[in-house]
């Protein structure tokens, strides 16, 4: 794998990687085409290193900063960041909060780390998207959200709070206003604009990743 270019921008979202099996390597190239900062957790990096990019940051706790010094020379010049608590994703998130990031694409395990809640504590500062298992996972706050897809674009949709009434509109079969009890799928009917609604209540919105969807 080829590494990224040097330029960085805080604007563009960083690139946060927890479990490198998060997204195929296909998807992860194509990320790096937009130079994001790329941030590695510790216990990331041994893989990470091993697809030849350019590394930015690493995270780690601090008992392992002198280990890991000389697997990092040849990434010079790297922020290698050591910290007390066990959970370096919320590390790497109070780092790019401290440093002015608005947005980050996480490559996670939703199941045995914090992304999900993390995404969402941190959604006022930080945009961030989750990918695991070649899923994108979206934190839609409250409101409408709109996105234009193809016809048979399949979008999950996960309540996160009791009593969400929901709407959705451009799909085979759309809810009217209806309680959301549990995570449903719903199929674009449409190509152009579909949209979801809630009573202001929150929602993930969860899709295979696919190249255009970066765009």
């Amino acid at each position: 794998m080829s590494s990224h270019h040097i330029v960085r921008d805080e604007q563009e979202p960083a690139l946060l990687i927890a479990d490198p099996s998060a997204l195929s390597l296909e998807y992860v190239e194509h990320l790096l085409e937009w130079s994001p900062t790329v941030i590695v957790t510790e216990t990331a990096l041994k893989e990470v290193l091993r697809w030849g990019i350019k590394i930015d940051v690493v995270v780690a706790g601090m008992d392992s900063l002198e280990e890991l010094k000389p697997k990092l020379q040849e990434q010079s010049p790297v922020q290698l960041l050591g910290f007390e608590s066990t959970d370096l994703l919320a590390c790497a998130y109070i780092f790019l909060t401290d440093n002015g990031y608005h947005a980050v694409n996480v490559m996670a395990d939703i199941y045995t780390s914090t992304a999900l809640d993390l995404s969402k504590s941190f959604k006022t500062s930080l945009d961030s998207i989750i990918f695991y298992n070649d899923q994108k996972w979206s934190y839609i706050q409250s409101g409408t959200y709109r996105k234009w897809v193809s016809t048979g674009h399949h979008l999950g949709v996960h309540p996160v709070a009791a009593n969400t009434f929901f709407k959705s509109e451009g799909f085979y079969t759309d809810w009217e206003n209806e309680m959301l009890l549990e995570p449903i799928e719903l199929t674009a009917e449409v190509t152009g604009q579909v949209t979801l609604q809630t009573n202001s209540k929150p929602l993930w919105v969860v899709e295979e990743v696919v190249i255009d969807l970066y765009k």
